[in-house]
């Protein structure tokens, strides 16, 4: 549905890895602008082929990636609103102000914080007998800044250029300046308390951007529930369909009604869905405002009610996949690639990282067991009787993801489950 907060610009630039989109969006309050219509990301210097972007994409305004990439990007661009919401989430685990876990972000920064603020106090404290001390601690110090050398964030940036100041053994006069070398980890801390702040300021940004979009994604359900709650059951069905048309003229209208709401559907997506529950609908409505008074025209009633219901039950296969499996899967994977990162940090390991179930047993098996219930109940939905048929497809893919569990390479389930998203 068009957000009702916001405004509509019939005429915005998006930058995206030096190409740029120009075409009318809706606006939201957080910065957040939902694509109205088909557009292309268009790349002038021919560095790429031009992408074709669909309506209802997402375009997520990013201020570092704009400052990194000097203006050549300026948003990140989400497909659809199941994307967008994972997308803030994964930002909010991993700036982690909410965890304490070593991992995140912010864990990084109370760490490292905590690591110069006793490499300051020992610089301060520390007499002529403790020189061997002060060399072990000189090349920890050396590691911790030759990791931060390569980060983007300015405060960062400071960070390291303190921290490799106040390593330098020796001033220019040849002398072992020890209150100067603290003074520059003094620096560095107050480099990265800067950058705290900017964390707890980011996450807070983000979250409000997850909760948004999981609103709208879940007035966009409560429109599919609502139509459930009509024509789910058999019972429904078959009063529906013997019913006068006189009498039927309530139902008509509220399936009108909800038919004009599917008209307003501009995310991703529930966009596609919408047009063939709106077709649907159509046909309902028609075939309600004939007399029902023949054995043929209640067959077409019941036909036309069916098929609206089972493209329906296909909304929710969707998002119980997306919420049920993909989300808490997606969280796991970049919870434990996180970790990974920092363990290659000490091991300088390197390669392709596989995400295995040894990493998190327990988890594991919990999206295991959902995948083998999503299955089975996939079984039991119908497609036979839609327009565009895809539970053949799905099953396939499932297979495949299945043969990937076996092998124990979840970030390939993980792919196996964003296709099926694709089809559906």
């Amino acid at each position: 549905m068009y957000p009702n907060i916001g405004n509509l610009e019939a005429f915005s630039v998006i930058k995206n890895g030096g190409g740029f989109v120009e075409a009318p969006m809706h606006c939201l309050p957080w910065g957040d602008r939902i694509l109205l219509e088909k557009a292309f990301l268009i790349f002038p210097d021919g560095s790429h082929k031009h992408q074709l972007l669909l309506p209802g994409v997402i375009f997520r305004p990013n201020r570092d990636l704009a400052r990194r990439t000097k203006g050549l990007s300026t948003h990140i661009i989400f497909h659809d609103a199941y994307a967008a919401q994972r997308g803030a989430e994964h930002s909010v685990k991993n700036y982690g102000v909410r965890s304490k876990e070593r991992t995140t972000e912010t864990g990084d920064l109370k760490a490292d914080i905590k690591t110069l603020r006793e490499y300051v106090i020992f610089l301060l404290c520390m007499g002529p007998h403790m020189e061997h001390v002060l060399r072990d601690l000189h090349l920890g110090m050396n590691d911790l800044a030759m990791r931060y050398g390569w980060k983007f964030d300015e405060n960062k940036k400071k960070a390291t250029e303190q921290m490799i100041r106040g390593l330098v053994e020796k001033d220019s006069l040849g002398r072992k300046n020890i209150p100067a070398a603290a003074m520059s980890m003094g620096g560095a801390v107050w480099n990265l308390l800067e950058r705290e702040e900017v964390v707890q300021w980011l996450s807070m940004h983000m979250d409000q951007r997850a909760i948004q979009t999981e609103r709208f994604i879940d007035e966009h359900i409560g429109l599919y529930q609502y139509l459930w709650n009509l024509i789910g059951k058999e019972s429904a069905i078959k009063e529906l369909a013997d019913k006068p048309t006189h009498v039927a003229l309530k139902d008509r209208i509220m399936l009108k009604r909800a038919h004009e709401m599917l008209s307003c559907f501009c995310l991703r997506p529930f966009v596609k869905n919408a047009k063939h529950t709106s077709r649907d609908i159509a046909v309902v409505i028609d075939v309600l405002g004939r007399p029902a008074g023949y054995a043929h025209e209640v067959e077409q009633r019941t036909s036309a009610l069916m098929r609206l219901k089972e493209g329906i039950r296909w909304v929710f296969v969707l998002d119980a996949l997306q919420r049920g499996i993909i989300f808490p899967l997606s969280y796991l994977i970049d919870d434990l690639l996180r970790q990974e990162r920092l363990n290659r940090r000490r091991t300088k390991a390197k390669g392709r990282v596989v995400i295995t179930s040894s990493l998190a047993p327990e988890k594991f098996a919990d999206i295991r067991d959902r995948i083998a219930d999503f299955k089975l109940k996939l079984g039991k939905c119908k497609d036979d009787i839609l327009v565009h048929p895809v539970k053949s497809e799905v099953l396939v893919l499932l297979t495949i993801a299945e043969a990937h569990i076996a092998e124990d390479d979840w970030r390939l389930v993980k792919q196996d489950l964003d296709a099926i998203t694709e089809i559906l």
